[in-house]
């Protein structure tokens, strides 16, 4: 332990039943000899000092207040720590089938030059136009996470630097495929999409409560499908093809798309269909 800690631990210990609420000052002097001694004097304040088992000598109570926040949102779980993206939680157009194509993000309204932020810490590893998105950030996050922000009407950061959540990265606006100004928002884990609503519940600008204790989009979307979250149509993990269905039917029931129907259950396009036969929907 340093001088300084211990000296000033023991004289703490000393006077522990006297210092109870009051604003004691301590004035100590240390001299170090390195072949020229000098003195310097240090004043503490007692009464900004915590102990705690968390910590091997006595810290600062902001520091202390601003530590245990950060532990309690941690034990909320990985997506507990998430912003809601976006400027008021208004969605145009939700994940899913659109005009007969997969829509694989979540269109937010917002006004040309809103501010677009990071809805979480990491590295931005690309920055530049990409085809039907327009000016597109992807930011790579931990635990394989990754989010992209499209149709931009300006850049506010450069691929390979590292941002904090609630950082401006971009301005809203309308470039590449886009009718109208807003943002296309997509999430990714393991490099596949999930339906962002399963994080966040948009209309109420909050992380959704069964998202708080769950680490993975993978484990969240088997939990939330049957459910029918967001007033979506619940899914089953199996499905039974019944008499007029067909992978284009069964697709827009469940909003999702042929391929991923098609890669779950190892078929093709062409494949013909039997009356009750299982189909893995996720």
């Amino acid at each position: 332990m340093h001088i300084l800690e211990l000296f000033f631990s023991l004289v703490l210990l000393k006077n522990q039943k006297q210092m109870a609420g009051k604003k004691i000052i301590i004035l100590f002097f240390l001299l170090i000899t390195l072949g020229i001694g000098h003195s310097r004097a240090q004043y503490v304040n007692t009464d900004s000092l915590v102990f705690s088992s968390d910590f091997p000598h006595p810290v600062n109570i902001n520091f202390y207040n601003a530590f245990k926040s950060k532990e309690e949102i941690k034990k909320g779980g990985y997506f507990s720590q998430f912003l809601v993206p976006g400027n008021g939680g208004n969605i145009i157009s939700p994940y899913g089938l659109r005009s007969g194509r997969m829509h694989y993000g979540t269109d937010i309204k917002m006004e040309k030059g809103d501010t677009v932020s990071a809805v979480f810490d990491g590295y931005i590893v690309s920055s530049s136009y990409g085809r039907g998105f327009g000016n597109l950030i992807v930011i790579q996050h931990e635990n394989n996470i990754t989010t992209y922000y499209a149709h931009l009407s300006a850049y506010l950061v450069k691929a390979g630097a590292w941002v904090e959540k609630g950082e401006p990265i971009g301005l809203a606006g309308s470039t590449g495929r886009a009718k109208g100004s807003h943002l296309h928002f997509e999430i990714h884990e393991d490099e596949k999409t999930f339906d962002s609503e399963l994080v966040f519940d948009y209309a109420n600008q909050q992380i959704r409560k069964d998202a708080k204790h769950v680490e993975t989009l993978a484990a969240l979307h088997k939990e939330l499908k049957p459910q029918g979250y967001a007033k979506k149509v619940a899914v089953p993990e199996f499905y039974k093809v019944c008499p007029g269905d067909s992978l284009w039917i069964i697709s827009r029931k469940f909003k999702t798309s042929i391929n991923e129907i098609c890669r779950l259950n190892q078929i093709t396009e062409n494949t013909v269909l039997q009356i009750g036969q299982p189909l893995r929907m996720y």
